[in-house]
């Protein structure tokens, strides 16, 4: 157990806590040294013994190395030592899940503004070979300069990096409310999957809620699979029916009907007149949920229907109790 107060390397002075992820917790830190505020992510030390949780990490510091753009997080400081840990600049600024559940929802121009910004930053990504995979507002911060900061890295996939199977883990990658129809088959997911989410999270920050909801996870990877998002021109009347096809083209089922690049759809939210507007109506027909593909891992499939007896039982022993 790792306490506050606790120096790394006669350097780094962990000062309290972030918060804490899949494999891996966050903490504010000060480097002894120059008296700035920094971020140490360090694994989850009962898990290290796991390889995969290991290479996850080992690739997050792969990233780390090679990305460089304001708007992710700056690798100041890597160690592979026991425990190994990166270190992170500080920014400042607020969880943007946080805000959405105290605001609700943003303006239009906001919204345009920072999604465009974010798309930028994802296309610089995705040209280095980076995919994210798991964008969701717990993991964006907006920051003082009205840009959204992506702060972890935690799953994303790096070109040339071999798979990764967890142990004990389901294959299925990413946050149901973001995910997109090819994570819940099983695939590993790419530029596409991200545009997918973005299409999401502007679908969130305009209507305050995700575009698909529902009692428990099964439920709305099915929606993802089989139903259209309600109208944002209900909600907003005033919407430019550009953005609204944006998002449409964005959130299609099938990857290849999706925006080539994070680019392309960051010009469309900007310049929404010159959008096409037949995605807004063009039919999206339904996918089956799990497909059955070389990638995909039964074991996963069997587990989830055994969750979903499991919590249907549980609901009806509550119901009568």
């Amino acid at each position: 157990m790792l306490e506050i107060g606790t120096i790394f390397e006669n350097r780094y002075r962990l000062l309290a806590p972030l918060g804490h992820g899949g494999f891996a917790s966050a903490f504010l830190a000060e480097d002894i040294r120059s008296n700035e505020k920094v971020v140490i992510k360090i694994p989850d030390i009962s898990q290290l013994g796991d390889p995969a949780i290991y290479e996850r990490f080992r690739r997050e510091m792969a990233i780390g190395k090679l990305l460089n753009h304001p708007d992710l997080p700056t690798t100041v400081a890597i160690s592979e030592g026991r425990p190994p840990y990166l270190v992170l600049k500080y920014i400042q600024g607020e969880s943007l899940a946080k805000i959405l559940n105290e605001k609700g929802r943003f303006p239009v121009d906001q919204t345009v503004f920072m999604v465009a910004n974010l798309l930028d930053a994802l296309y610089y990504c995705h040209q280095k070979g980076v995919y994210h995979r798991d964008l969701k507002p717990e993991n964006l911060l907006l920051a003082s300069d009205g840009h959204l900061k992506i702060i972890d890295f935690g799953i994303a996939f790096m070109e040339g990096a071999p798979r990764v199977t967890w142990r004990g883990f389901s294959g299925l990658m990413g946050t149901p409310e973001y995910m997109a129809p090819e994570q819940i088959k099983g695939e590993r997911g790419g530029a596409s999957t991200d545009i997918y989410a973005m299409g999401c999270l502007t679908y969130h920050l305009l209507s305050g809620t995700p575009p698909f909801t529902g009692d428990n996870p099964f439920t709305i990877m099915y929606q993802h699979m089989t139903d259209d998002p309600a109208p944002l021109t209900v909600i907003l009347p005033d919407l430019h029916p550009g953005i609204w096809a944006s998002i449409r083209r964005s959130l299609r089922r099938r990857k290849e009907e999706r925006y080539a690049s994070a680019q392309e759809m960051a010009d469309d939210l900007r310049h929404p007149e010159k959008v096409d507007l037949k995605w807004i109506d063009e039919p999206d027909p339904p996918m089956t949920a799990i497909l059955p593909t070389r990638r995909t891992n039964w074991l996963v499939i069997a587990g989830s229907v055994l969750m979903a007896i499991i919590l249907t039982l549980l609901l009806v022993f509550l119901r009568k109790h």
